[in-house]
């Protein structure tokens, strides 16, 4: 069998030809449609035409509270403003003639790694995924948990300091990449605008240097790695709120492992730093004879949430 894959992320749409195996052809990626619901919907009639006759099923990753059984959005993350209230199946009956399956971007990432990935064979685990937003996912007993309202493992919005309830205070906004290249930005002197990140958290900010490049996650690394002074300080503030997250998780949910995932995973030295910063809280882990829990990298890492959007697919048309 094949798919047409989708992975809405808060800046572009990844999209693949993927099988059953998770084996990926013709991949690509298109500019998010964050303007309209009938954009988006187009986006993915307009691929799934190219394809038609070749494909069994289309199965999209997409950020918020998703009921994937019926294909209802009651929220929609970055596209919340266009899709928040509306069904997904509804829009695409008459666009798309093979059925179709929806999930939560953080939930099909932990399916991913659940089915062929870093978590397989494991019963309790988690997965964040730092993209745009901060995505996550639970295995418990083996089985995705939804959650009673279908939001469980939403941690974007996990509190990091006491009494602020603004958004630059959650986690999404101190621990996801947008919010790394938008804090780099603001210690460098310029506006998040000139860096890839969502314009979902770039809204008011002042307008580029049309003379200066747009910088990426990977530019960022590279200043890391030279030693920049403002981009390093903000690097450890960051590790800081990414290992909240993650030793939060860790409390909570008592997991075997904890995989990252998203674009910033497949740096060598994500992984190290963060089990470095982590281990800054071992003494008092240690003291209270709590389990240890393994940090590792998503096997499928900006590949997850199109891999497991096609495992939600095949577990929802056995």
């Amino acid at each position: 069998m094949k798919f047409l894959a989708f992975d809405f992320g808060g800046t572009f749409v990844k999209h693949c030809i993927m099988d059953d195996e998770a084996n990926i052809t013709d991949r690509g990626e298109i500019p998010a449609p964050l303007d309209s619901s009938e954009h988006f919907v187009q986006v993915i009639a307009d691929l799934y035409a190219k394809y038609k006759g070749e494909v069994d099923g289309v199965a999209i990753s997409m950020p918020g509270v998703i009921d994937s059984s019926t294909g209802h959005l009651f929220s929609a993350g970055a596209y919340t403003m266009v899709m928040s209230g509306k069904n997904l199946f509804e829009l695409l009956k008459d666009k798309v003639d093979v059925p179709v399956a929806v999930e939560n971007d953080g939930k099909s990432a932990v399916l991913a790694e659940k089915w062929k990935g870093s978590l397989e064979g494991v019963t309790d685990g988690a997965a964040v995924i730092i993209g745009s937003g901060l995505g996550g996912g639970i295995i418990l007993d083996g089985k995705l948990r939804k959650g009673a309202h279908f939001a469980s493992g939403e941690i974007s919005g996990l509190l990091r300091v006491p009494g602020n309830y603004g958004f630059d205070n959650l986690a999404a906004g101190g621990a996801s990449t947008s919010a790394l290249l938008t804090m780099v930005a603001y210690a460098k002197g310029m506006t998040p605008k000139q860096f890839e990140v969502s314009p979902f958290m770039t809204q008011g900010a002042p307008e580029p240097d049309p003379n200066l490049p747009i910088y990426t996650g990977r530019d960022v690394f590279e200043w890391i790695d030279q030693g920049d002074p403002a981009t390093c300080a903000v690097y450890q503030t960051w590790l800081g709120n990414l290992c909240q997250v993650i030793i939060n998780l860790k409390m909570t949910l008592d997991p075997e492992k904890i995989v990252l995932g998203g674009g910033v995973s497949r740096n060598p030295r994500l992984l190290p730093d963060v089990i470095a910063e982590y281990n800054k809280f071992a003494p008092i882990m240690n003291g209270f004879g709590m389990p240890e829990t393994g940090i590792d990298i998503c096997k499928y890492s900006a590949d997850a949430n199109m891999v497991g959007a096609v495992y939600n697919w095949l577990l929802l048309n056995k």
